[in-house]
């Protein structure tokens, strides 16, 4: 005898799939563990068949299917998107707050914050034309508000109109560009008021260090034209 019978082959055996006799009758080891496992089989085929009731199987076929780890990943991997993109969302739109006051500052500090300083809507509006690609509507506005000027201004690579607009001591800057590009809703940003409106097919985005409620009148002016 050169070797005992694997396991796999004393399965056979006992299934009557190989021809082992010979072994067997030379090797007590290997014919005790064969005698086992056919043991084993013949009294598991003795026992009942277990048939489970019907209210049983009921129950299980109404529960709907467990989702495979496959399934379980991609929703995970969505849920994880939708966090990942959201938190691009927030970036960007803090990012644009940021930019939109930088760049409300920035302007207000300069010695000619504005290329075309007039408080007359007339002179104001035409001196936009071929300047933009969209037409600027500047319209009569009523007091407490007054037409300071304006400039043209790049802000995210796409040009856009600023007008300037007191209201009593404070400055506000009203940027105007075309609708692409354009967050729904800015956060109000280190301490200064950021407010977003469309109407015409442009974007109005007014910042100043006044009340939201304050800007209602003129984004009511600039929604009518």
């Amino acid at each position: 005898m050169s070797r005992h019978l694997t396991a796999e082959e004393i399965e056979q055996y006992a299934d009557g799939e190989v021809d082992a006799d010979g072994h067997l009758q030379e090797c007590a080891t290997c014919a005790s563990a064969a005698l086992s496992v056919m043991q084993m089989k013949r009294a598991l085929r003795a026992m009942p068949r277990f048939t489970p009731p019907p209210a049983l199987r009921s129950r299980v076929l109404a529960r709907p299917p467990r989702r495979s780890y496959a399934a379980r990943w991609l929703a995970m991997a969505a849920i994880l998107a939708l966090v990942v993109a959201g938190g691009a969302l927030w970036r960007t739109r803090d990012a644009s707050a940021s930019q939109l006051v930088d760049l409300h500052t920035t302007i207000l500090a300069s010695a000619n914050p504005v290329d075309v300083l007039s408080t007359d809507r007339h002179t104001v509006k035409p001196w936009f034309e071929g300047k933009l690609p969209f037409a600027v509507d500047v319209p009569d506005l009523a007091p407490p508000f007054h037409l300071i000027g304006g400039r043209v201004i790049y802000w995210r690579g796409q040009q856009g109109a600023y007008l300037l607009i007191g209201k009593g001591a404070h400055r506000i800057s009203l940027f105007v560009f075309a609708n692409d590009g354009v967050p729904r809703a800015i956060e109000s940003h280190a301490g200064m008021t950021i407010v977003v409106w469309r109407a015409r097919g442009l974007a109005y985005v007014a910042v100043a260090d006044v009340p939201a409620d304050d800007l209602q009148p003129l984004r009511q002016a600039f929604g009518r034209g």
